[in-house]
């Protein structure tokens, strides 16, 4: 097939409308030619929607917007919480984290509760915002609303191979439409990538055998509860359990996330991943903690438990040049880095990119595209996964070669973030479309 279907654009059919899937749609109109590339977005609620509260990103992610699109970076200005400054061997610094003890040390560890164990610093000032308010933001760039590039209430169910080379997304309501491509956004229980990996073995989420309280607290509030340190972001460690805190809405409201685990270290709720709780269970998690942290815990209003569910690796993102993976659907990582949902930005800011540099009708380049997609982020984005669940073992005292060794603990939190931090997306989009353009093997049909 050449180019002889100049009037109908590949059309990219992106499955899933959370921050993943909203910022490859803005990606995908910024990058690419209107006439050759059309994305359309499914998604299964009524409306553009997130769930939780605050979401922090890393220096990387925020370059990766600017790629996407340079206004969406100016929008994310505007509203995120400002890092606190601080001078760190004569140089200007933002805190990511100031970690402190939450209860009384043992064995090793020999500090007091809320003496501090590290500070972990970047460059990126710009460090939270509500994730609400962020989607708001993005929803702004759409062209009429929104209403032209995506159709809601459409929960995929599954997805056929066609006859002339395109691919039908059957929704749960019984229609159907068809596409050259899909690209699921998803999220961690993603359909798209139950049909892509079919057949293959640990395709399903799986436990990562913690969960998490999560709270939004007047900032004034937080300040009587662990002092001024509520302004800035802190972690508190502790003896099989931690929270991250941190302020967003430009500092007027404080987000807190408590990690613990289930005794059994399994999740006992079934598919049920957010399940109401009690004060009374969260404080009773958290015994032994210290009075402020246990302070701050009781002004958590409704507390739910949320499961951190995370995916094991997948042996390809992508599927022929019909089917790819992006965002949590491809790998979805517990919150111990606050690297997800940056990630999800960096695959959003590749393939707009790619995509923007198809410049031909015929959908076969499309395997070019996912291909060189699927080579250059599955391998950093799986190792999120596998890193992710190894620092919440550090915060909680349980990596196995540290424990609550503080010297070795200090050493190893100073630089396990450089990996994440110090990356360059535009590097990265150009080494993907230099390889999108390479020649592939030419594939026998027997």
């Amino acid at each position: 097939m050449g180019d002889t279907q100049a009037s109908k654009p590949l059309r990219i059919a992106i499955v899933g409308g959370g921050i993943g899937g909203l910022a490859l749609l803005l990606g995908v109109l910024h990058h690419a030619d209107p006439s050759i590339v059309e994305p359309h977005l499914y998604e299964a609620a009524p409306a553009f929607s997130e769930i939780g509260a605050g979401v922090g990103f890393g220096p990387n992610a925020v370059s990766a917007m600017k790629v996407i699109n340079p206004e969406l970076y100016e929008a994310y200005s505007r509203i995120a919480a400002r890092a606190p400054l601080v001078e760190v061997d004569g140089k200007k610094k933002m805190v990511w984290h100031h970690c402190l003890l939450g209860m009384e040390g043992r064995g090793k560890n020999h500090l007091k509760s809320m003496e501090k164990i590290v500070s972990v610093y970047n460059d990126n000032r710009m460090h939270s915002v509500h994730r609400a308010r962020f989607l708001d933001e993005m929803l702004k760039f759409l062209p009429d609303g929104g209403k032209r590039h995506s159709t809601f209430n459409k929960r995929l169910a599954n997805l056929e191979d066609m006859k002339d080379g395109r691919v039908k997304l059957v929704f749960a309501d019984g229609s159907s439409e068809t596409a050259d491509a899909v690209i699921g956004c998803d999220g961690v229980k993603s359909r798209v990538r139950q049909i892509l990996l079919a057949g293959q073995a640990n395709i399903e989420p799986q436990f990562s055998g913690k969960y998490a309280y999560r709270g939004l607290i007047p900032i004034e509030d937080a300040v009587n509860a662990i002092g001024a340190g509520a302004r800035t972001n802190e972690m508190f460690w502790g003896y099989g359990g931690h929270l991250v805190t941190f302020s967003i809405e430009q500092g007027k409201t404080f987000n807190l996330v408590a990690f613990t685990s289930p005794k059994s270290r399994k999740w006992e709720h079934g598919n049920s991943w957010v399940v109401p709780s009690t004060s009374e269970e969260m404080l009773e998690d958290f015994e032994g903690w210290c009075e402020p942290v246990r302070k701050l815990l009781s002004l958590v209003p409704k507390p739910d438990k949320w499961a951190l569910f995370d995916h094991p690796p997948a042996s390809t993102y992508h599927r022929a040049g019909k089917v790819c993976l992006l965002g949590d659907c491809a790998h979805a990582s517990t919150p111990h880095q606050g690297a997800g949902a940056g990630m999800a930005i960096e695959d959003a800011a590749v393939m707009s990119s790619l995509l923007g540099a198809v410049s031909t009708f015929d959908p076969s380049v499309l395997e070019n595209v996912f291909a060189a997609y699927d080579e250059v982020r599955r391998p950093r984005t799986q190792k999120l996964v596998e890193t992710s669940r190894d620092a919440g073992t550090l915060y909680d005292f349980e990596k196995a070669d540290i424990g609550d060794d503080i010297e070795k603990a200090r050493e190893h939190t100073a630089s396990r973030y450089r990996w994440i931090w110090e990356f360059d997306v535009s590097k990265q989009c150009e080494e993907a479309i230099e390889i999108m353009h390479k020649p592939r093997p030419i594939r026998l049909v027997m």
